[in-house]
């Protein structure tokens, strides 16, 4: 009768532990990458769609900011949102709904997901400054 030893699997057990508990800070940078490139190809993606107002000298595109990273028990996220408001007459409107406007759409507007459309033709890059992150941090540990 054959038999199977196998040997060294403590190794490879506590490298595994090791990258399964990755440090907010490693995550928190990666996130904050991830955040960037998704703002840049979302403000692109506006201009492409023509969601930039000509009438505007400010536009939603120009406020792109991204928030801090949270903890969650899963990782973490961090916000990408609209600041500041426009005035039309005597008409204020935030930025944050014009954007939800033009991303759904109302009655009497068509809608232009140019949010969902920079998220997902671009997952790629988004992910790039995540993986060189967490890969680094990885490298790192494996040779400490």
């Amino acid at each position: 009768m054959a038999s199977l030893e196998l040997q060294g699997f403590d190794g490879l057990e506590d490298a595994f532990r090791r990258i399964s508990e990755i440090p907010f800070s490693v995550t928190s940078e990666a996130l904050n990458g991830m955040a960037e490139v998704a703002a840049e190809k979302i403000h692109d993606q506006g201009i492409r769609m023509g969601v930039r107002d000509p009438e505007s000298d400010e536009h939603i595109l120009d406020k792109i900011k991204t928030g801090k990273p949270k903890q969650t028990e899963s990782g973490g996220y961090e916000t990408i949102s609209f600041s500041g408001s426009r005035t039309r007459g005597k008409t204020r409107t935030r930025n944050a709904e014009i954007a939800f406007v033009n991303e759904y759409g109302k009655r009497g507007q068509a809608a232009r997901p140019f949010i969902g459309l920079a998220m997902t033709q671009n997952e790629d890059a988004i992910l790039q400054p995540a993986e060189k992150t967490i890969g680094d941090w990885i490298e790192k540990s494996f040779n400490a």
